[in-house]
């Protein structure tokens, strides 16, 4: 990985912590329209944020392989991708298929159960890599561990999004301190 990739990860992280809350807000208040418009909208946001989720993941397993050569979390961001992707497709679907909307919601919530819970699993096998990540490796796997356990608890949702916007907050952090480690080895190395 190149240290544009890593500032273009963080740059990702940080508009997804800033960009979160105000969405997730404006996605509740369109919950209670029924007109076209608003359901183009949600359908907008919700795929908006289920490829900036999926881009920043996938900058992260790449991070931990590439950079680190972890590879003992690959498998939980596989199924967090997958879970992201059956989340986002479910909650479009919710939004066009009327007569199956309270089905496809309860389906939802248990994808959503089950991303808490791998969110949380993430968050546990990151505190074996062997790199403190300049002080953000504890309170990064700590943030996760509490975004996935509030998301798994249904009635603790709103709680979880702050967590998660804070996570990606510190992930952003991440991502530009290691671009700037990065950067300095390529410089070395150009000068030799």
């Amino acid at each position: 990985m190149i240290s544009r990739n890593l500032k273009i990860a963080g740059w990702l992280a940080m508009a997804s912590a800033f960009l979160t809350i105000p969405l997730e807000f404006l996605c509740s208040t369109l919950e209670a329209r029924t007109d076209l418009e608003a359901t183009v909208l949600q359908t907008i946001i919700q795929i908006f944020g289920t490829l900036l989720f999926l881009v920043i993941t996938l900058y992260i397993k790449r991070l931990l392989n590439c950079i680190f050569n972890f590879r003992s979390a690959d498998r939980t961001i596989d199924l967090m991708i997958i879970t992201g992707i059956v989340a986002g497709v479910l909650s479009v679907a919710g939004l066009y298929v009327t007569p199956l909307k309270e089905s496809i919601g309860y389906a939802g919530i248990g994808i959503l159960m089950v991303q808490g819970i791998v969110q949380a699993q993430f968050g546990y096998k990151l505190f074996k890599l062997p790199y403190d990540l300049g002080g953000m490796l504890k309170p990064f796997c700590f943030a996760n561990i509490a975004t996935g356990i509030l998301l798994a608890t249904i009635v603790l949702i709103p709680f979880g999004i702050v967590v998660s916007a804070l996570s990606d907050l510190m992930l952003g952090t991440i991502f530009f301190k290691i671009s700037a480690c990065v950067r300095n080895v390529e410089l070395k190395n150009s000068i030799t």
